[in-house]
């Protein structure tokens, strides 16, 4: 069903598809990175693991989370089928002995082994598919035969394994080289996908119409969009989720997405407006835009989250919109999940050297959320574009520029 829906997306409310984004995309889809940077990537990650396994006295781990399996693969190997789920119809099963095998049914062997595992080094155990079953799960038995009854922990429920999905996802946090070469592209490309829907709406184009042409903007440079928000107008004030409900462009409207390649999801909003702003709207955007230079400032590794959190509310104090953080969530860490986690009131996370964050402060009819990277010495927003207006920000002797309103 999904997939309908984005094929209706992509083909509507749009041109057909600008060929140079089908160039962008073909070009750097796959051969982005060497041989030598996916075995370096993996060879990192491996060893993640090989302690993390040591840490929780464990034999192997099975990974069937589509986020981790883009993940452990170097973004190579995807086992999703379909785009609403979250558990893929493939696992790997890593070992402490270093062997690494993939169990899956043929529907998925051949194209696996052939374009991605196969030359990772991942040993093939196939089923049929009927051999995975509610009465009989055949799956059992073979991660048992490879385990030799050893001790397995699992990133989803699985009998006979160790549920430790929250636990493992933090082996995803700290980014390496070759996931930043990757991010930066994904952050460009999203973000130029936005702006340049910004340039082409117009005024009593519908938010479905919107929608489409962002989700085309996206699909045609090898992106999906898995959060999809446009609004105008009032909408945007009435609702922090504002999902499109058909109401048509007359001044203002948003665009708020969330999208990923390689499992790996990019956070950017932009506004759009025609005419002069209103007086309050650009007081509201510019005092939104200071709240979120503050949190780019705080985003130092060793960090306590909890205290960003607290800082948040100062922060909109200052603005004088002290209630303004109870209305919407602040945002957090992403990388390979939309939020990996969200800060909230005593939080137990720490700011990690090369993570990434989607921080998003609201007041009341603005929003600033970008894509960032936190490393020692500075942040590097990964989700800018060309020439989109910017509101700079200067916070103890440093410049935080942050994305305004596109005034057309």
């Amino acid at each position: 069903m999904i997939a309908i829906v984005l094929m209706f997306l992509i083909g509507c409310g749009r041109p057909a598809a600008d060929k140079k984004h089908f160039s962008v995309w073909k070009n750097n889809s796959q051969q982005m990175l060497s041989d030598e940077e996916v075995k370096s990537e993996i060879d990192q990650k491996i060893k993640r693991v090989h302690l993390f396994l040591k840490n929780e006295h464990l034999d192997g781990i099975l990974l069937t989370q589509v986020r981790n399996f883009y993940w452990i693969t170097a973004g190579l190997g995807n086992n999703q089928i379909v785009l609403n789920k979250d558990n893929g119809a493939a696992s790997l099963l890593i070992m402490k002995d270093g062997s690494r095998h993939l169990i899956c049914s043929g529907s998925e062997s051949g194209r696996l082994m052939d374009e991605a595992l196969g030359r990772l080094g991942y040993q093939l155990h196939m089923y049929d598919w009927y051999e995975a079953n509610p009465t009989k799960d055949i799956r059992g038995d073979i991660i048992k035969e490879i385990s030799k009854g050893g001790k397995i922990g699992s990133d989803v429920p699985y009998p006979g394994t160790t549920l430790l999905d929250t636990r493992f996802k933090k082996l995803r946090y700290s980014l390496t080289d070759s996931e930043l070469k990757r991010y930066r592209w994904l952050g460009k490309q999203t973000t130029e996908a936005v702006a340049e829907v910004c340039r082409e709406v117009q005024p009593e184009m519908d938010e479905y119409e919107i929608e489409a042409m962002t989700a085309g903007a996206l699909r045609s440079r090898g992106i999906i969009p898995t959060v999809l928000l446009s609004a105008v107008d009032d909408r945007i004030t009435k609702y922090r989720h504002a999902l499109p409900g058909g109401a048509k462009l007359q001044k203002y409207a948003m665009i708020n997405v969330v999208a990923e390649k390689w499992g790996m999801p990019i956070a950017v909003t932009r506004f759009v407006h025609f005419g002069p702003l209103p007086d309050e709207l650009s007081q509201k955007i510019e005092k939104t835009a200071k709240v979120n230079a503050q949190v780019e400032e705080a985003t130092v590794p060793g960090k306590s989250c909890a205290d960003i959190f607290e800082l948040y509310k100062q922060w909109y104090a200052e603005a004088g919109y002290p209630d303004e953080w109870k209305k919407h969530h602040q945002g957090g860490a992403i990388g390979y999940d939309d939020r990996e986690f969200v800060i909230y009131p005593k939080v137990e996370e720490t700011v990690q050297e090369r993570q990434a964050f989607a921080w998003n402060p609201t007041i009341t009819g603005t929003k600033v959320e970008n894509t960032i990277i936190a490393f020692k010495d500075h942040i590097e927003v990964v989700t800018t574009s060309d020439d989109w207006p910017m509101i700079k920000i200067e916070l103890n002797g440093k410049t935080y520029p942050q994305p305004g309103i596109l005034i057309r």
